[in-house]
């Protein structure tokens, strides 16, 4: 075997190792499907030409790690992420979990520890922080509980070291609209 078929085989057990195979993404009509999954490529998504020629990504979209796991789930509209977004751990466990409405945070986002616990809960609003925020300890216990009005910390705040004791709180002025 040479050495370059030694790699491309090493490659593709990788790839088989990281689960099965994704099914085909399903592109909308007038985009048409770009790019790969492993051990071909390290990304796929649906692509349409917009009024100039240039290409812009339409429809589904997926990323791979180098290792043929798969990274990151997303969707596009008119070239901005637009719809559920997902990005996994390299142990194929959830790292972040939201959605975007034309190419900006909103909703409730999710972050995770490789382990699976949840380290991180956040609320935006048009790619704003904006609303209730929790954060935990590895283990599973409180970090940080708070709120965010339009980007800024306000109205109480604490904190909590991974054995749940209060480590300390403070009060944020209130934020309203313009």
């Amino acid at each position: 075997m040479t050495p370059g078929a030694g790699l491309a085989a090493a490659a593709l057990a990788a790839a088989l190792a990281a689960g099965p195979r994704p099914a085909h993404l399903e592109c909308p009509a007038g985009a048409e499907h770009r790019g790969a999954p492993p051990p071909d490529d390290g990304a796929e998504w649906c692509e349409r030409r917009d009024l100039y020629g240039h290409g812009v990504r339409e429809g589904p979209a997926r990323a791979w790690y180098d290792d043929g796991g798969l990274w990151i789930e997303e969707r596009y509209r008119e070239g901005e992420r637009d719809g559920p977004w997902l990005e996994h751990h390299r142990n194929g466990r959830k790292a972040r979990e939201g959605t975007y409405s034309r190419g900006r945070k909103t909703g409730r986002w999710s972050v995770w520890y490789e382990s699976g616990t949840c380290a991180e809960e956040a609320s935006f609003r048009e790619g704003t922080l904006d609303g209730p925020f929790r954060a935990w300890h590895e283990n599973g216990a409180k970090r940080t509980e708070g709120r965010y009005c339009g980007g800024i910390q306000c109205g109480p705040w604490r904190t909590w070291d991974d054995a749940g004791r209060e480590l300390g709180s403070v009060e944020f002025d209130e934020v309203h609209g313009p």
